[in-house]
């Protein structure tokens, strides 16, 4: 039991998990079971104020002796085993903040409109369910976070809370539309912070990008707004949103070039944008009006230059560009005296100007993953040095020179024209051998054959399946994409890549001997869970799925655990193994 001290006002029972893929150790306390944790409240429950119980697999229950903590305002229960939150933790006298994303509750909690002193809640909306009752009455609710397992229109009267400042929605369903703010939302007295993002890796749902910004445009106190993973195939709202001192936009597929969207938002203090997806290849000259800049990330597009009115930013004390491929920074950087940190990582920068090494303010110089040689390296560390002897000390990142650099050699192709088919593979080939995802990167127009392209697939799953994401079946002839995929699944994580392959564009018959190749190579006793739960599912006969069924027990007997009504012949050889 962990040593608790009596009369605290904060208990910390969070635990977080080993995952050695991430090299993360297991961390906190470790319950052995509910009466260690009731244990534990009870020595503090006349004090306490703040509980955390984070991911305590061992919580079974929201337990009773919270009843008596009167004091309590602040309990996270989330990722715990429980299956329902009762009411009685609603009427906690002084409750004012809760976290409470658990899996397993069986329904949606029913009396939160009973924290009427609530200001903080983080809930999880799991599949199957409703929109929780009552979080709509919580007049005093200033932060509002919700994980949503489940496709749930919000409640027409959401935008009664009106004190809400922060609203946070990860999206984390696989299929369905991506839900519009209330109109309710509309002209919202205090709403300063949006956080809408898509969380199902590469999944990029439609969201109705200009029905939201102009609910959101009313709202006089709106500063911040962060979105990612989604499709917008308008995004001139972003215009309307006069207000915003922070933008975040990350992994967005559009149409046409969003910066042109931005001019008008002269207010902007901070503004990132991340990933390929936004296809931008080149910056328009509109940063002279963003004289508030304090902050400008720009990463994942292929862009060889900045404009000059990058430079223009007085305010700027952080600026980041990259994986961007441009080769020159200009000596007009000496103007931004405020800056304090460059990052100018994986480009393909060679030199850097002298006007650097004059910012009295900087503090790190980040130029890792470009082509800077070995002297200029070092030329730029006596430089660094010199200022240094002066009493500042700048922290100085420059490994990887080289690095990726047949990935940037082809980027830098793309819209280049005249360059012949056959020295165009090869860059293509020297590419994936650095990295198989370089793969999004090829322009198939510069190929009159088309095998040229299915090659190179192949090619890129052979040295790393989960290249079979960059994968176009539309560019390719149809026995050469079931080739590919056959090569993908040749590995144990197949039963990962089932949901990477468009399986519309194979036959019935190829879709079996995907399965079965899969199951050939898989090494996971769910494997079966997986062909259930996969769109190949739909596409198999139950002749088909038992085949599949065969192979995949003849290699790996435990994986019958998951097969849908398993035969007497197979549940025997199973058995048998």
């Amino acid at each position: 039991m962990p040593e608790i001290k009596e009369n605290a006002d904060e208990l910390d029972l969070h635990w977080k998990d080993e995952d050695f893929d991430l090299g993360i150790t297991s961390e906190g306390v470790s319950c052995k079971d509910m009466d260690e944790i009731i244990a534990c409240i009870d020595k503090v429950k006349k004090t306490v104020k703040k509980i955390n119980l984070l991911n305590q697999h061992a919580m079974t229950d929201v337990p009773s002796v919270l009843k008596e903590c009167e004091l309590l305002e602040d309990i996270n229960i989330s990722h715990t085993e429980i299956t329902v939150i009762p009411n009685f933790l609603f009427e906690l006298p002084n409750l004012r903040s809760l976290s409470c994303c658990c899996r397993k509750l069986n329904a949606s909690p029913s009396g939160l409109g009973k924290a009427q002193k609530l200001e903080k809640l983080h809930i999880r909306i799991n599949e199957g369910w409703n929109f929780p009752e009552g979080i709509t009455s919580l007049g005093e609710l200033k932060t509002l976070a919700i994980d949503m397992y489940s496709v749930v229109a919000f409640p027409k009267d959401m935008g009664n809370l009106k004190k809400l400042e922060d609203l946070t929605l990860f999206i984390k369903y696989e299929t369905g539309a991506i839900q519009n703010l209330p109109d309710s939302f509309s002209k919202h007295p205090a709403l300063k912070n949006v956080n809408i993002g898509d969380h199902v890796f590469k999944n990029h749902k439609d969201f109705d990008f200009e029905k939201n910004t102009q609910i959101l445009s009313s709202c006089p106190a709106l500063e911040s707004l962060t979105l990612s993973g989604f499709t917008i195939n308008k995004h001139d709202g972003l215009s309307h949103l006069k207000g915003l001192k922070e933008l975040e936009l990350r992994h967005l597929i559009t149409e046409g070039n969003i910066l042109d969207s931005l001019k008008s938002l002269q207010k902007l203090e901070k503004l990132d944008i991340w990933g390929s997806e936004f296809k931008i290849t080149s910056m328009p000259d509109i940063f002279g009006a963003f004289s508030e800049m304090r902050s400008f990330s720009f990463a994942g597009n292929f862009v060889p230059e900045l404009p000059p009115s990058v430079y223009s930013m007085k305010k700027l004390s952080n600026l980041e560009i990259g994986s961007t491929g441009i080769a020159a920074l200009d000596e007009k950087i000496g103007n931004l005296t405020n800056l304090e940190k460059i990052s100018v990582y994986d480009n393909l920068l060679e030199k850097l100007p002298n006007a650097i090494f004059n910012l009295n303010s900087l503090e790190v110089l980040d130029i890792e993953e470009n082509i800077f040689s070995e002297q200029e390296i070092e030329s730029i560390k006596q430089k660094l040095g010199a200022t240094n002897k002066n009493g500042k000390k700048i922290e100085f990142m420059s490994d990887g020179q080289g690095h990726r650099q047949y990935v940037k050699t082809l980027r830098s192709l793309q819209n280049s024209s005249g360059i012949d088919e056959a020295i165009y593979y090869k860059h293509c080939v020297n590419a994936l051998n650095e990295n198989p995802f370089s793969l999004k990167y090829v322009n198939t127009d510069k190929f009159q054959d088309r095998r040229y392209y299915a090659q190179l697939c192949i090619a890129a799953v052979k040295r790393k399946y989960f290249a079979l994401e960059a994968v176009d079946p539309k560019l390719i002839d149809k026995p050469y994409y079931f080739y590919i995929c056959a090569e993908a699944v040749k590995n144990r994580e197949a039963k990962h890549l089932l949901k990477l392959i468009k399986e519309e564009e194979l036959t019935d018959e190829e879709c079996i001997q995907i399965c079965i190749e899969a199951a050939l190579n898989n090494g996971y006793v769910d494997f079966l869970e997986h062909i259930n739960n996969s769109r190949f599912f739909k596409r198999l006969s139950r002749e088909a799925y038992e085949r599949v069924c065969w192979v995949s027990i003849l290699h790996f007997p435990a994986t019958i655990s998951n097969m849908i009504n398993p035969t007497d012949e197979l549940l025997k050889l199973a058995h048998k193994a």
